[in-house]
Parts: C-alpha cells; sequence; structure tokens
C-alpha cells in the first residue's frame, strides 16, 4: 500500500532527477541505443523520442528511401541531478525554458499530451466543418432539385391543358358566332315580314280611304272608273 513514507520518498526521489534535452537524434537511432549509449554517464529513468512526420516518412519510402522510422528529438531522465547537468555540458546541449530545475518527467507527458489533446482538437474542428460544408453541399443540391421538378411540373401541366383551352376557346366562339347569327336571321326575318304586313296594311288603308274620299266628292260616273283602275 501506498504510504506517506513511500510517498515522500517518492517525491523526493523525484525531486534529484535531472533531464537532457536531445535536439537531434541521429538517423535511425531508436531508443535502446540511445540509452545504451549514455547509460554510462549514469542511471537513466525515462527516454523519450519524438517521431518524424508520417508525411516526411511516406515520401521517403515511397522514392525509395530508408523505411525505418526516424526520431527528430528527444529527452531523457537521469536519477542524478548532476549527471544530467555534467551530460548536457559534454553534448553541449540546451537547456529547457528558462528554471531548468525545475522541470521534470510529468512536464514532458503534460506537454506531450496537451499537444496530442490540441492536435486532435484542431481534427475534430476540421472534421466538423468538413460534415457542415459537406450537409450545406447537399442541401443546396436538393434544394435545386426541388426547383427543377416544380418548374418541369408547371411547364408539363401547362403543355397538357393548352390544347383542350384552345379547343373550348374556339367552341365557345363558334358558338357565339353561331347564335348571332341566329339571332340577326330571325330578327331580319321578323322585320322584313312586319314591314310587309304592315305596308300591305298601309296600302290597304289608304286605297281604301282615297276611293271613299273620291266617292264622295267626285260624280259617279267618274267614281265607277276610279273603282275600276283601283280593282274595287
Amino acid at each position: 500500500p501506498l504510504t506517506a513514507k513511500k510517498l515522500y520518498d517518492f517525491q523526493k526521489q523525484q525531486d534529484k532527477t535531472g533531464i537532457v534535452y536531445l535536439s537531434r537524434i541521429p538517423p535511425f537511432m531508436k531508443p535502446l541505443k540511445v540509452r545504451h549509449l549514455l547509460e554510462k554517464f549514469g542511471k537513466i529513468g525515462h527516454i523519450y523520442l519524438a517521431p518524424e512526420d508520417p508525411k516526411t516518412r511516406l515520401k521517403r519510402k515511397k522514392y525509395g528511401g530508408n523505411k525505418k522510422k526516424n526520431y527528430t528529438e528527444g529527452w531523457v531522465e537521469f536519477f542524478d541531478k548532476k549527471v544530467a547537468k555534467s551530460v548536457a555540458a559534454l553534448l553541449n546541449s540546451k537547456p529547457i525554458g528558462r528554471h531548468k530545475f525545475i522541470f521534470k518527467w510529468n512536464h514532458l507527458t503534460e506537454q506531450i499530451a496537451y499537444e496530442n489533446a490540441s492536435r486532435a482538437q484542431r481534427l475534430q474542428a476540421e472534421i466538423s466543418q468538413a460534415k457542415r460544408e459537406n450537409k450545406d453541399y447537399v442541401r443546396k443540391v436538393e434544394k435545386s432539385k426541388m426547383i427543377k421538378n416544380i418548374q418541369e411540373k408547371k411547364l408539363k401541366r401547362k403543355v397538357t391543358n393548352a390544347p383542350h383551352d384552345m379547343n373550348f376557346d374556339d367552341n365557345n366562339d363558334n358558338n357565339k358566332d353561331d347564335e348571332h347569327e341566329v339571332i340577326r336571321r330571325r330578327f331580319k326575318q321578323r322585320r322584313l315580314i312586319s314591314n310587309e304586313l304592315n305596308l300591305e296594311i298601309d296600302h290597304d288603308n289608304v286605297s281604301h280611304t282615297i276611293s271613299n274620299n273620291l266617292t264622295r266628292e267626285i260624280d259617279p260616273g267618274v267614281s265607277k272608273l276610279l273603282n275600276r283602275v283601283f280593282g274595287k
């Protein structure tokens, strides 16, 4: 079980540790080889080497380069801070940060975890943005298709109803013309008949009136002559 004494001893041991930063790792050297080379200076705790960019490795493999994994930088933890300082001076390395005496291994792990979380967050943001753009594009395409289908249906409906409407209008015009012509024929016929009747009636009345007046004013002999002329 974890006791207060063990926790105190562990913290005291952590305070004594020192970390050396390696700004450059020899090509294709693995962490095991780095440990083997530096263990002769003192007891080593953790070793972390940062791998190269995967795109760089793929490009190298594509053009026939070495297929081994390469590392760009690294950190080596020594249990003794004095040994770490001597190794750093020997390797002509650079100190990490302004307060090198407070930099411990947990700081490195926290930094790596933070970088990984930031990378994952950026990747998630890019994926979300791509999804939004794709969804917006699909929505616009569907809307365009819907508008196109509506316009096609309207045009098809107009083309389908156009001949029927034209025939209906022609029939209405013909019916109106026929009715108008029928009414005109009947009206003219009635008017002519009535005029002829009126003329005949008026002619008879005038003849009869003239004959009566003449018979009153003219002599009987002349009256007979007039009656013969007018047929009365």
